[in-house]
């Protein structure tokens, strides 16, 4: 059986949850067999009708999440919290207490954010004055002693065009396999690893 099936909304979050996924030690789990899936109608269609594609997993797997952002095109005016809320109740019509929904608010890339000269170097920053984070605050993306910028894809898509790489979920890959697990504050990512750990504690 597999321990986790990931509905995910992009090849982005894919790469993300992916490599977070297999780094267990910094979750603090224990090794889990997971399975993504990237739904092809993205955010919408994983708020809206989640059920079909998690249907057929709902007898092999011990547990499903479903991850996406809270910010795209025709959203519900709904927080990210009520959104989780509402698709936990589509989802438990499969299976009681058996998946769980995290949205993003308002990107994935709010996962991405730290004050780390390891972000600079995967964005291609490294090396470069002033560093990353000065740049953005100086660029007005990132505001005055707040723990991320303001809106973290304006802010890789600015600092990835000023170093002329183009933006790829391989980039979002490597900086999540980097990045310390246990510095990210982000209100879904906590949720998200709180849930992990409650579903697969290490042994």
């Amino acid at each position: 059986m597999t321990d986790l099936i990931c509905l995910v909304a992009d090849k982005n979050i894919e790469a993300v949850v992916d490599a977070a996924l297999q780094r267990h030690e910094s979750l603090g789990i224990r090794p889990v067999k997971f399975r993504l899936v990237t739904h092809p109608q993205r955010d919408s269609a994983c708020f809206h009708r989640p059920e079909p594609l998690l249907r057929p997993f709902s007898n092999d797997a011990q547990h499903a999440i479903v991850v996406m952002d809270r910010a795209w095109e025709g959203a519900p005016d709904l927080s990210a919290t009520e959104m989780e809320a509402t698709i936990d109740d589509k989802l438990a019509k499969l299976r009681a207490d058996w998946a769980r929904a995290f949205v993003i608010d308002p990107e994935i890339e709010a996962w991405l954010f730290r004050r780390s000269p390891r972000l600079d170097e995967k964005l291609g920053w490294h090396g470069r004055m002033p560093p990353l984070a000065e740049a953005l605050l100086i660029e007005g993306l990132w505001p005055t002693n707040a723990p991320k910028p303001s809106d973290p894809k304006a802010a890789i898509e600015w600092a990835l065009r000023r170093v002329r790489r183009p933006r790829s979920s391989a980039i979002y890959r490597d900086i999540a396999t980097v990045l310390g697990m246990r510095d990210c504050g982000d209100p879904a990512f906590l949720r998200f690893r709180a849930t992990l750990q409650a579903w697969f504690p290490p042994a």
